[in-house]
């Protein structure tokens, strides 16, 4: 029985050991992963600098002393009207000829120039912000 039951000790601690060998060895290989693959490219790299501890205390002084703004987010108030063009506004009819309802090219109003748009005053609303 003596044997048997130092035989099992035995390969207990061989199982611990191998375990052991097994975890120091991966967690080595990872952290030696992590050191070579950088997240951060070379050209951030590059133009990461390390701060200077050292501040000037006069500029902080000056800074805790300067006025708040405090920032207005109402714009000026824009209203739209339609810009009168010479023609395109007000399109003189041509005179028909004895009964017959004929639209030449002529009579009908230009919408692209009738469209355009001249700022008024009415607030903006901004929705979700």
């Amino acid at each position: 029985m003596k044997q048997k039951k130092n035989t099992m000790q035995k390969d207990i601690l061989f199982l611990a050991a191998s375990s052991f060998i097994v975890v120091v060895a991966w967690i080595g290989f990872n952290l030696y992963h992590i050191y070579v693959t950088s997240t951060v490219s070379e050209d951030v790299q590059i133009q990461l600098t390390p701060i200077n501890p050292v501040f000037d205390q006069l500029t902080m002084q000056q800074l805790k002393t300067r006025e708040d703004i405090k920032p207005i987010f109402d714009s000026p108030k824009i209203a739209v009207s339609p810009i009168p063009s010479e023609q395109a506004a007000s399109p003189t009819p041509a005179p028909l000829d004895s009964g017959t309802s004929n639209v030449t090219a002529q009579n009908a109003p230009a919408a692209s120039s009738a469209s355009k748009l001249a700022p008024i005053n009415s607030p903006i609303n901004r929705v979700g912000q």
